[in-house]
């Protein structure tokens, strides 16, 4: 009986103290470890992220340094992955062995600058994209499969840069420049060869020496290079061919009126009707006094020159 309560006591006091043993243990400071994180010119790098991975993978504290670039935490003994991140530069790490007393100073973290990586995506509006052309090989076959270097200036485009003109057209055409022409007819430069004579009409010869107006013109295709083959006789350049609109099946209203300097006046209009599922008619028309501010520009010259000479009488 007194060997039985003696166990007991024992018992008692053992529960007693370990619990107080565990808490004086747990009262002992971790190991601290301390470290600054600088950029390749030597300054501190402030807001940076740091992370720690123990040895097997489970992870750990983290902090972010100070304005200084410093960084401390207490580490239990054992080994350790020391992860640095920050915007812009390239991310650092290093092993670390935290032993089971007195604390651990890191070497300087010197991260350098992340490489530049900016990826720029151009798109143009669906309106200003053309898939496939007839215009090259006399078939309705895709941009991508002709051989040859062609750019397409659509009606949508032509309205949003208010292109009136060939000479309007080919501002926005590489490898192609506008002429003078004498002030009496459109006159084109297709990679260095100077022509106007390479026009044409829904792939019809237009070599007639006038000004041509967009008001009809669904689109404007520049096809460069050798163009023999295709269209009979020509230059070495290229052609510009313009597409006119056709009569659909969607109703379309348009009325454009346009005034400016040197007495330009311009009026057109874009009629479409649908008149059964099998038939649609479409009516373009144009009046203006001047076909464009250039020809207006001219005749104002003229007219000045005049004014400016003496009376011979």
């Amino acid at each position: 009986m007194r060997q039985r309560l003696v166990g007991l006591l024992v018992l008692a006091l053992s529960c007693c103290v370990t619990p107080a043993v565990l808490a004086a243990q747990s009262a002992i400071p971790l190991p601290t470890v301390q470290g600054t994180v600088l950029d390749s010119s030597g300054a501190p790098i402030a807001g940076a992220a740091v992370t720690i991975a123990s040895e097997n993978q489970a992870a750990g504290p983290s902090t972010t340094t100070n304005e200084r670039g410093e960084f401390s935490f207490g580490l239990a003994a054992g080994r350790y992955t020391v992860t640095i991140l920050a915007p812009g530069f390239v991310d650092g790490s290093q092993s670390l062995t935290v032993p089971a007393s007195g604390g651990v100073l890191l070497p300087p973290f010197v991260l350098a600058i992340a490489a530049v990586r900016e990826v720029v995506t151009v798109s143009a509006p669906a309106g200003y994209r053309v898939a496939a052309t007839s215009s090259a090989t006399k078939t309705l076959t895709p941009i991508r499969d002709v051989p040859q270097s062609i750019t397409v200036v659509t009606q949508e485009l032509m309205k949003d840069q208010l292109m009136m003109s060939v000479a309007d057209v080919v501002r926005y055409v590489p490898g192609i420049t506008t002429q003078q022409g004498e002030n009496n007819r459109d006159q084109i430069i297709v990679r260095g060869n100077n022509t106007s004579a390479d026009f044409f009409v829904n792939g019809v010869r237009d070599d007639v020496q006038y000004f041509r107006d967009l008001y009809n013109v669904e689109r404007m295709e520049a096809l460069k290079g050798p163009n023999a083959m295709i269209f009979g006789r020509g230059g070495a350049g290229g052609v510009v061919n313009r597409v006119q609109k056709e009569a659909g099946f969607q109703p379309v209203r348009e009325v454009f009126l346009q005034g400016g300097r040197h007495g330009n006046k311009r009026f057109t209009t874009d009629l479409a009707q649908p008149v059964s599922e099998t038939v649609a008619f479409r009516v373009n028309g144009m009046f203006g006094s001047c076909r464009s501010s250039r020809t207006c520009r001219s005749r104002e010259m003229r007219r000045s020159r005049r004014r400016a000479e003496p009376d011979p009488s």
